[in-house]
């Protein structure tokens, strides 16, 4: 049971006592359901269904969509106990427990989702007024900046709720219990996607390492923790935020780096718009504004290998001025020895020389006292009433160096008895996009105490259909976890088919696995629909939302039949409908 102070945190395997209520719960609705389907168990013996919604982007948080109003329409939904997601897929999820009964209601939230996307604008302002506060953080991210400027482009909305809110929503029966998935990046980067230790999971009650069995209440998520007992109480992070961290990994870094420049330099031009008629405004504003653009261009360089001629002229031309500067000569040396530098050592220069021009425009400001990063907030300096936005650009350029996200407060550290010990050393700890690891949240509903018995996997993935539950089968098989065998020889890549059934048993739940991208939906052109639904969408049209989540398109319910004797093997085109298609397991469970 967890502790009745949520000011300490949990060290136990078992399920939160929020978490057992909610699901015991929603088991009398699952067994309801069961029944209208023609199966029949008793109250002790109710199937763990688990629902999967991969990574993706916009187009997984449709496609997710898509399928759950399709699950509704076969009368399936109310079977679902657990709903689990990475990245895109979570998406979907927060929006939809902002409404305590959206299962109910799913139809016309469908129809306000689809309106939303395509009519609603992005404030510019509120996403720099966000920025503005949430850099003063000192543990400001790309996390922030990428609730502000890109999840409230794409979803419009700015969702400032926490993810406690949604307790109301996951407590009473009516909606299946929701997990969201992270992974922590030090560990990814040390020890891999197979260490258990990596995964991090949320719910409306508990967040924490699955794993390690170390958990602290959501509602205190990003508090000061030291040897188990809250500190000091942090400010909340809203849902936006939240959606951030679960769905940072949209694109390759050059892809980020230019978004991140575009927004940065359409939020500049806002406030110098307004600011115009200031008499404040002055050529510092200018240069400093343009250097930030420059280090960006700098590290866009280092990252592609593109040539960087151009950008150090430019560069060494604003810093002409102050030719002696430590700045001036860094930036002359590292146009010097570009050429003769790795990737690494390149990134490594723009790191420096960001932190050297910051310590300087510190010192013209008469700040040389102010911690690195934190340019002051004063009207009354050489910057003029700009001083703001030149300091959240600053800070956002630093963050873009050393590649941070998600940085927030160790809720372990300090703790006895935890391993790894870096989790015990640590004030902070960074929390990012599962789908960097495993791109459908496998190892979360694995976790023993959840006793899954049926896995029904939603791959939204663009690239080889199997890779997650191929990568699934790799970790369970270094982490002793039972997981059906996988026969690589019967999946074809090329022409992947609509439904794959991996056979459980008594030691290990059956997988039901559907990739979006497969023969049926793609009339054998996988690879161009893959391009047309990107992930790093912003806008789609009216009638592309509705023809993305149509049932016709989420081959789900399409074409599934009966499976062939033996493990996995696909299922054979027939006219069965997509509920007798997900209750075949379940018929052979009993």
């Amino acid at each position: 049971m967890a502790t009745k102070d949520e000011n300490e945190i949990r060290l136990s395997h078992a399920l939160s006592e929020g978490e057992m209520k909610a699901t015991q719960k929603r088991q009398e609705k699952v067994l309801m359901c069961l029944k209208d389907l023609g199966i029949h168990c008793d109250q002790n013996n109710v199937p763990n269904i688990v629902v999967l919604g991969s990574g993706g982007g916009l187009r997984a948080m449709i496609a997710l969509l898509g399928t759950l109003v399709e699950l509704k329409t076969q009368n399936f939904l109310d079977a679902v106990l657990y709903l689990c997601g990475v990245s895109g897929s979570t998406w979907c999820m927060s929006l939809l427990y902002e409404d305590r009964k959206w299962s109910e209601n799913l139809m016309s939230l469908e129809k306000e989702l689809c309106k939303k996307l395509n009519d609603f604008p992005w404030h510019i302002m509120k996403a720099e007024e966000y920025l503005q506060e949430s850099s003063r953080d000192e543990l400001y991210s790309l996390t922030d900046f990428w609730a502000s400027c890109l999840v409230y482009q794409v979803l419009k909305q700015f969702d400032e709720h926490e993810l406690a809110d949604h307790r109301e929503a996951s407590e009473t029966g009516i909606n299946p219990y929701p997990i969201y998935a992270a992974v922590d990046k030090e560990q990814l980067s040390e020890e891999g996607e197979n260490f258990p230790g990596t995964w991090f999971e949320f719910t409306p009650h508990e967040s924490g390492y699955t794993a390690l069995g170390a958990f602290v209440s959501t509602k205190y998520f990003g508090s000061e923790f030291e040897k188990g007992k809250m500190k000091k109480r942090a400010k909340k992070k809203p849902i936006c935020y939240m959606q951030a961290l679960w769905g940072s990994a949209l694109g390759s870094i050059e892809e980020n780096l230019k978004f991140i420049r575009e927004c940065l330099q359409r939020i500049f031009q806002l406030q110098e718009g307004i600011s115009s008629c200031a008499p404040e405004s002055n050529s510092d504003t200018v240069m400093a504004y343009q250097t930030a653009l420059l280090l960006l261009d700098l590290e866009f360089c280092a990252v592609s290998g593109n040539d960087p001629k151009e950008v150090f002229k430019k560069l060494l031309n604003i810093l002409s001025d102050r030719a002696k500067s430590a700045s001036y000569q860094l930036c002359t040396e590292m146009h010097n020895t570009w050429a003769m530098k790795t990737r690494e050592e390149r990134m490594e220069s723009c790191t420096e020389l960001d932190k050297e021009i910051e310590k300087e425009l510190r010192v013209h400001l008469g700040e040389e006292g102010t911690p690195e990063g934190e340019l002051q907030s004063s009207h009354g300096n050489s910057l003029g009433p700009l001083q703001d936005v030149i300091r959240m650009m600053f800070k956002t350029i630093g963050c873009v160096m050393t590649w941070k996200w998600g940085t927030t407060n160790n809720f372990l550290y300090k703790c006895s008895n935890i391993q790894p010990s870096y989790l015990v050393r640590n004030k902070i700890i960074s929390l990012i996009d599962a789908g960097l690891a495993i791109n459908s949240a496998y190892p979360l509903v694995l976790r023993a105490q959840r006793r899954t018995d049926l896995i029904i996997s939603f791959d939204f993935s663009s690239g080889d259909p199997f890779e997650t539950i191929k990568k699934t089968a790799t970790y369970c098989q270094k982490n002793s976890i039972p997981f059906p065998k996988i026969e690589n020889q019967e999946m074809d890549e090329n022409h992947p088919s609509d439904c794959y059934i991996f056979r459980g048993d008594k030691s290990c739940p059956t997988v039901m696995h559907f990739p979006l991208f497969n023969s049926v939906n793609c009339s054998g052109n996988t690879y161009s629909m893959q391009l047309c639904l990107c992930i790093f969408a912003f806008h789609i049209l009216n009638f592309q939302c509705h023809a993305f989540w149509s049932p016709s398109l989420l081959s789900a319910a399409a074409t599934n039949g009966h499976r062939r004797k033996g493990t996995g093997q696909p299922l054979c085109a027939m006219s069965r409908s997509f509920a007798q298609a997900l209750t075949y397991p379940l018929r052979c469970m009993s």
